[in-house]
């Protein structure tokens, strides 16, 4: 029997994107996702969803592309 693998909490994926980047938070929002600080912390937060965008840039950043 096969279970059925849950999606990753998309906070999780911005974390472990955040990490592997070596940069702060800050720099990472601006640099990579060319995003707002203050939005990053919002999603950090789960104030506010992520975009499937920003989700599917995550996805491929993590992956090594």
């Amino acid at each position: 029997m096969t279970r059925a693998r849950a999606d990753p909490d998309p906070r999780d994926l911005l974390r472990a994107a955040i990490d592997r980047s070596g940069l702060s938070a800050r720099r990472f929002a601006e640099d990579v996702l060319t995003r707002d600080e203050r939005t990053v912390r919002r999603w950090q937060a789960g104030a506010v969803p992520i975009p499937a965008v920003v989700l599917r840039r995550l996805t491929r950043y993590l992956a090594g592309g």
